[in-house]
């Protein structure tokens, strides 16, 4: 048996916890010397007081982990209790570590303020394109990230290369976080006969990409979470230079999407313009 100065180090846990746990009844010492006071705990403690430790991270009360101790939960059930508590840990740390690089992000625009040095805005006019794609109202932008791939890899695969061209987005609604309305597909140069299923079974159909007369345009590369600076840059551009929008934006993958967002992605930033009055 051990002193409890001694067990506090053994079990890596502070002695005045040890003491508050004996007040409550929760981790008793095997044994208290009638005349000194002093409480000694056993080796044959430590899973019991991992037990309320692992308890305790879980969020759980000392009074939960009272209830759960004295129904004898068991070594298995605390360990589905723990990974399913790293899980969303996980998720929440990748989701936080996402909302920093977004600010770093912003941090950095702000410092540019507006500057299109690192950029070359070109004005072009487009021809009209058949276009094999899907339309869809997507939920988050973890989803139309899943369909670029999706998209990506069944159309390399089924439609030959001499057939097809880049891979494109048109965004028909305001940006935001959810309820996206998109179009995601290939521009082509020539029709092909028949739709493509995706893996999930929603179908591509050939329709027609519009012309432009005008299209303010710049090529970037770099993660996903950072083209609001480039998109930025264009917009200083297109106002500086007396441009207003006329339709939806088209984002060109010249290279196939990455499959990380931190991975650099090439694209250029398309946006239909006319002289403002």
């Amino acid at each position: 048996m051990f002193r409890i100065g001694e067990f506090s180090q053994i079990a890596r846990v502070s002695g005045r916890l040890l003491r508050y746990y004996d007040s409550i009844g929760l981790l008793r010492p095997v044994r208290i010397d009638p005349q000194t006071g002093y409480r000694y705990y056993s080796a044959n403690q430590l899973p019991q007081l991992n037990r309320i430790l692992a308890l305790k991270e879980l969020g759980l009360s000392l009074e939960q982990i009272s209830r759960m101790l004295d129904e004898k939960i068991s070594a298995d059930e605390i360990r589905g209790m723990l990974m399913l508590r790293k899980a969303e840990l996980e998720r929440s740390l990748a989701a936080e570590a996402i909302r920093l690089r977004h600010i770093q992000s912003r941090l950095q625009q702000i410092d540019e303020q507006g500057a299109i040095a690192d950029y070359d805005v070109v004005v072009k006019s487009a021809r009209p394109q058949p276009f094999l794609a899907l339309r869809a109202t997507f939920p988050d932008i973890a989803e139309v990230v899943a369909t670029l791939r999706d998209v990506a890899r069944t159309v390399t695969a089924r439609v030959p290369a001499a057939a097809r061209e880049h891979l494109v987005v048109v965004a028909h609604s305001d940006f935001d976080d959810q309820d996206l309305d998109l179009e995601i597909g290939f521009g082509l140069t020539r029709a092909v006969p028949r739709g493509v299923l995706l893996p999930d079974r929603r179908e591509m159909t050939t329709r027609e990409l519009p012309a432009a007369a005008a299209l303010a345009t710049l090529v970037r590369s770099g993660p996903l979470y950072q083209s609001h600076l480039a998109f930025g840059a264009l917009g200083v551009w297109m106002e500086a230079n007396g441009y207003r929008v006329t339709g939806p934006c088209r984002e060109v993958f010249l290279e196939p999407p990455a499959q990380s967002a931190d991975a650099d992605m090439v694209m250029e930033i398309q946006f239909p313009v006319a002289k403002a009055a």
